[in-house]
């Protein structure tokens, strides 16, 4: 079991359901945990029984409701459904509780995700301070960085790299950039409604990006990971009730 964090207080949940497709598509079971502060992904997803917190979704697990990475372990040992009945287990994270200092030091990847607003910037930069804060002995871990909804301005993307170079992490050099396109706006207004993820009509680049962090964890190949994203966009789309 491979477990993967993507933290950051900016909106992330559409790029990581994607993600979590293409992974299921390539016939890895995947667990997709919420623990954000709202709670976001049941809305998304149509929970339709809000007693079972494991909903099924285009071919992924999606954990919905719990407070705590322990709390999801322990509802996981009494179905007898350990966590590592997956091959991937992928953390939304904005609850500084959720997880503990073991599950931050085991992960096998850490992604920071945020817009360029300055509100995102500043506000994750005192997030991370009281997690090291927190944890001390995770200061010098390493760590990725996701521009999402991207646009090319005055605010130079080496700005916001020198505001949080002041966080004791290993930067990775190279930030994954989604640029902002309001047909994948529009897109996931009507995937939401409609209960659906649809990949076809999202923008090139925004294809580029979600190939690209399948490619980073699941170690494939760019054909590979081409050709998995082509036959999920050809798919017939369908809702969960």
């Amino acid at each position: 079991m491979e477990s993967w964090i993507y933290t950051g207080v900016s909106d992330k949940h559409d790029l990581l359901l994607y993600v979590c497709r293409l992974l299921a598509a390539a016939g890895s079971k995947v667990l997709m945990v919420d623990g954000t502060e709202r709670q976001i992904y049941r809305y998304s997803i149509g929970q339709a029984d809000k007693s079972l917190p494991i909903t099924e979704y285009y071919g992924f697990d999606v954990a919905c409701g719990f407070f705590s990475a322990e709390s999801l372990k322990q509802y996981m040992m009494e179905r007898e459904t350990p966590l590592k009945h997956y091959d991937y287990v992928i953390y939304d994270l904005e609850k500084m509780t959720f997880l503990g200092e073991e599950e931050w030091a085991l992960a096998n990847g850490i992604f920071w995700v945020s817009t360029f607003e300055r509100f995102a910037v500043e506000r994750s930069v005192e997030w991370f301070k009281l997690l090291f804060s927190k944890y001390p002995g995770l200061e010098g871990i390493s760590m990725g960085m996701i521009f999402i909804r991207y646009v090319e301005s005055l605010i130079e993307e080496q700005y916001i790299k020198t505001v949080v170079d002041r966080l004791p992490v290993k930067w990775d050099e190279h930030a994954v950039k989604v640029p902002w396109d309001e047909r994948n706006y529009s897109l996931q207004l009507e995937n939401e409604h409609n209960r659906t993820l649809q990949i076809k009509p999202l923008s090139r680049e925004y294809k580029k990006a979600i190939k690209l962090l399948t490619e980073k964890m699941s170690k494939k190949d760019s054909i590979t990971t081409r050709s998995l994203l082509r036959s999920s966009a050809r798919r017939r789309a369908w809702a969960n009730s």
